[in-house]
């Protein structure tokens, strides 16, 4: 008597096609669970930057010079509530205070999702050789090296690209 021959797949060999798809499906979740935290991540961080901005800008627009000092108010935007902190302080150039405003969730005060630099003037004529070292203003060190700008008061070199601020010497220091 013959024996026929069966065709088909073994249990094994289902159980072992299973496994590796199980395994893909679970990359796939893994990966569009890591999408979605970002894309929320990215969408706070946005908003945030949104907030920071207009605080900035209502400073600027404002009709008063702002003081130094530190002002925290919570805020609702985009169906949430944030905190808001302000800092001004000074830059280290006569009639130039540094903006940094920081936003943090209502529920999360202690974690910051953006902080924001800006400058405010009060109006006055600030001289090129007391333009403020971008270097410098990082670590809070005053850019202003004594120079009071009278003999280099109409020259402006902010819009030349060879220009550096941070290699400035004043004409005291000469």
């Amino acid at each position: 008597m013959r024996r026929q021959r069966q065709s088909g797949f073994t249990l094994m060999e289902v159980m072992v096609a299973f496994a590796i798809a199980a395994l893909g499906f679970a990359g796939v979740a893994v990966a569009m669970s890591q999408h979605t935290d970002n894309a929320i991540k990215l969408r706070d961080r946005t908003l945030a930057l949104f907030i920071s901005s207009n605080a900035i800008t209502e400073l600027r627009l404002g009709t008063e010079f702002p003081k130094v000092g530190r002002t925290t108010e919570e805020i609702e935007y985009a169906a949430r509530d944030w905190i808001v902190e302000t800092v001004v302080e000074e830059s280290g150039v006569d009639g130039l205070r540094r903006l940094l405003v920081s936003v943090s969730f209502a529920e999360q005060p202690d974690q910051r999702i953006r902080t924001t630099m800006g400058f405010i003037s009060n109006g006055a004529r600030i001289p090129a050789n007391a333009r403020p070292r971008f270097s410098q203003l990082d670590r809070g060190v005053p850019a202003n090296d004594g120079d009071n700008g009278q003999d280099n008061e109409d020259r402006d070199n902010s819009g030349d690209p060879d220009f550096d601020f941070n290699n400035r010497t004043s004409e005291a220091s000469r």
